[in-house]
């Protein structure tokens, strides 16, 4: 059992680090697809880049759940059926192939309806594992440990956190196409520079809240 923890904890510890550093690398190139000094076509290979390194943060954002919620086991966290589990990891795993194939069909009305669908679960999943956190931190069940209770809930503010940027952001496919058929404006300029102002402090404090998880992690408070 020992040996399975530990490589759970690694796994935890990987997705965590590729999730936060694609993401930074997602920040970064954003900015130039912002930047009005580049060329239509030189925008457009950045958005592509940032579109591409973001695949990384996705998988690893949905495995963590499956991951997390194995290692809470050890913990006695789920007061649930046998199959709860193995559920979660199904549900997982069907959600990774599903943003992996929103990936691949991007551009195209099957992508477009694979996005719709990866939103929908995420409008699900928040209040779900926000209000389970909170219920938990205020009465201990389901979930009694309380590091465990704290970062169900932050989970789930960070999702609320990632759709609030994903609003933000469809700003950026109006200013693209009004690129391509109005040419570059400073209106243009204004709402691309806009978004991305906007996107910089959900980005900071989606970067803050996953500092809370791994301080929760390691702290373990009871």
């Amino acid at each position: 059992m020992t040996g399975v923890y530990l490589l759970l904890v690694v796994a935890h510890v990987l997705l965590f680090a590729y999730w936060l550093g694609a993401d930074w690398g997602v920040y970064v190139t954003s900015r130039y697809v912002a930047d009005p000094k580049l060329s239509l076509d030189e925008r457009r290979r950045f958005l592509q880049a940032a579109f591409r390194i973001d695949l990384l943060p996705r998988i690893s954002f949905t495995m963590l759940l499956p991951v997390g919620v194995q290692i809470a086991a050890y913990y006695g966290a789920w007061p649930f059926h046998a199959a709860f589990i193995p559920a979660v990891w199904v549900f997982a795993l069907a959600w990774m192939i599903l943003n992996v194939a929103g990936y691949l069909r991007a551009g195209t009305p099957a992508g477009d309806r694979i996005r719709g669908w990866d939103q929908r679960i995420r409008v699900v999943m928040a209040p779900v594992l926000v209000g389970t956190g909170l219920w938990s931190i205020s009465t201990g069940y389901p979930v009694a440990p309380l590091f465990i209770a704290l970062k169900i809930t932050v989970f789930g503010i960070m999702i609320i956190v990632g759709l609030v940027l994903r609003a933000i952001m469809k700003n950026w496919a109006v200013g693209f196409r009004r690129l391509a058929t109005e040419g570059p404006s400073e209106a243009i300029d204004v709402l691309f520079q806009g978004s991305l102002k906007r996107a910089r402090f959900i980005a900071y404090f989606m970067w803050s809240l996953s500092a809370v998880m791994a301080v929760l992690g390691i702290v373990k408070p009871a």
